[in-house]
């Protein structure tokens, strides 16, 4: 079993002016009504929400959107405290002129063969106490001759009717609202127990213990919470202090000897409270901690323990405490002005919201803090890159100047050398070919054409480049020595001869 709180209060309202603006205001807030001089109640609720919300009356659960503005504003009228009566002689006086027109009407109806209007009028008529003007609204469904007429005198009957009805001393409790509710911080979801387990419940507790009080109206309200929660459902009842048997505003008594009745079945009948006197201090304490047991016990039976829960009553520590003492005093404030209501819940989320926000905005500004420094660095660096990038570059484009220049002092040196190389060739060509002619007409005798030719070899000699120029040097220098020798033997031959 999941051990939880469980809340109950009643308030008392008395037909004088306090007590009645008081249960004015109550009403208000259960019925949803918003006025133009009230928009304050707005906040005391989600309109989002407001579909879910429910109100029983006699014996029928419907949705409380389901009723009009005008419905709901007459339920008001017709449950809070009546009103001190000015000019009561006058109402009595009216109330008989209307009675008597009534039953003409009733005669004149009957007469036209309209008995539905006329035995509807004779109900009004025998009814004593409270008349609801509901009933208006159900009788210009009818049909009648004159209706307008007649509807019209059925108004001005039902309110000098209901004025000069009796009432209560203006101490004496008219009528008691009370509160069913397991607070949020319980975590005990609508899907665990409905809103209409709830109002079945609270007519179960009323019509069981005080089943001679009429129960004007219980109302479920599952609007007073934030969307994203799914908590909070609770009822509020308003019973009428007027027993139906007796005609007497006698509620408060009642529940002393119903308190008393639960007292003597815990065993502790030295313990009673006194039913016709007032209470002392310590008196009304037991008083209210006995029907605070009482409510639990009964909660516990009918509503919680098949639900898995047992709803315990706060230790006495708790119920002391300051936080209590807190919420006992605002008890008498407005629903508005209480510190435990939708609009500062909505308030108080709205500030934890804030405080996480924050939260979350430091540890994203430090993040960010962390991120700019490593971005800096970044920068930093991709700078030191760039400055050396834009050197590169400067070398690249200095490299590639050098290129550019070494290959154009390539091809020039490519065509110097194409240049160079007809030249040589040419000039080695020349050699060759003086050198050639010098040997073959060397060995053919005519020295002096090789001698011519030698000398022109030698000519060309001094074209070449150095290192041909040296070997063709060894070249001519053996052809020389070569044609002397070929001359010394030449003429040693013709002396031989001669």
């Amino acid at each position: 079993m999941k051990s939880i709180r469980f809340f109950h209060r009643r308030y008392n309202f008395t037909s004088n002016q306090k007590d009645r603006s008081r249960c004015e205001r109550s009403l208000m807030h259960s019925l949803r009504i918003v006025t133009e001089a009230n928009t304050a109640k707005q906040f005391e609720w989600d309109e989002n929400l407001s579909d879910s919300n429910l109100i029983w009356r006699n014996g029928e659960t419907l949705p409380l959107n389901s009723l009009s503005d005008e419905h709901k504003e007459q339920l008001l009228f017709t449950t809070a405290p009546t009103p001190l009566v000015r000019d009561h002689t006058k109402l009595q006086t009216r109330n008989r002129q209307y009675r008597k027109k009534i039953k003409t009407a009733i005669t004149a109806e009957y007469k036209n063969g309209n008995d539905v209007a006329a035995k509807f009028l004779e109900e009004i008529l025998d009814s004593s106490g409270h008349v609801s003007y509901s009933k208006i609204e159900k009788f210009k469904t009818m049909e009648m001759s004159r209706k307008n007429q007649r509807v019209k005198m059925l108004e001005t009957y039902l309110d000098s009717h209901n004025q000069t009805q009796s009432r209560p001393n203006l101490n004496c409790t008219f009528i008691q609202e009370g509160i069913f509710k397991i607070p949020h911080q319980w975590k005990v979801s609508n899907e665990q127990i409905s809103l209409h387990e709830y109002v079945d419940f609270t007519i179960k507790f009323l019509t069981h213990h005080f089943p001679d009080y009429p129960i004007k109206m219980v109302i479920g309200h599952d609007d007073e919470r934030d969307a994203e929660e799914n908590t909070g459902a609770h009822t509020h009842y308003f019973l009428s202090a007027r027993n139906k048997i007796t005609g007497e505003f006698d509620l408060l008594r009642s529940q002393k000897i119903v308190v008393n009745q639960y007292i003597e079945k815990l065993g502790l009948k030295d313990r009673v409270i006194p039913v016709d006197e007032n209470l002392s201090v310590e008196q009304r304490k037991l008083f209210g901690e006995m029907f605070q047991k009482m409510v639990f016990e009964f909660a516990n039976q009918h509503l919680f323990k098949h639900k898995g829960l047992i709803a315990e009553l706060a230790p006495e520590t708790e119920r002391r405490s300051k936080q209590r003492q807190k919420m006992n005093l605002e008890a008498k404030l407005p629903k508005y002005k209480r510190e435990f209501n939708f609009n500062n819940l909505m308030i108080k989320k709205q500030q934890d919201q804030l405080v996480e926000l924050e939260s979350q905005v430091m540890n994203s500004e430090q993040k960010l803090a962390e991120s700019s420094l490593k971005l800096n660095i970044m920068l930093g660096e991709l700078m030191m890159l760039e400055d050396k990038q834009l050197e590169v570059k400067k070398e690249h484009v200095v490299l590639s100047n050098q290129v550019q220049e070494l290959r154009a002092e390539k091809q020039t040196l490519l065509m110097t050398l194409r240049t160079f190389n007809d030249e040589l060739l040419s000039k080695l060509a020349a050699f060759c070919s003086n050198f050639f002619m010098s040997v073959h007409t060397s060995d053919l005798g005519y020295q002096d054409k090789a001698k011519r030719f030698l000398e022109q070899t030698i000519n060309t000699l001094w074209d070449l480049p150095e290192p041909l120029r040296i070997r063709a040097k060894a070249l001519v220098s053996q052809l020389s020595l070569q044609s002397r020798d070929g001359r010394h033997e030449r003429s040693q031959q013709n002396t031989n001869e001669r």
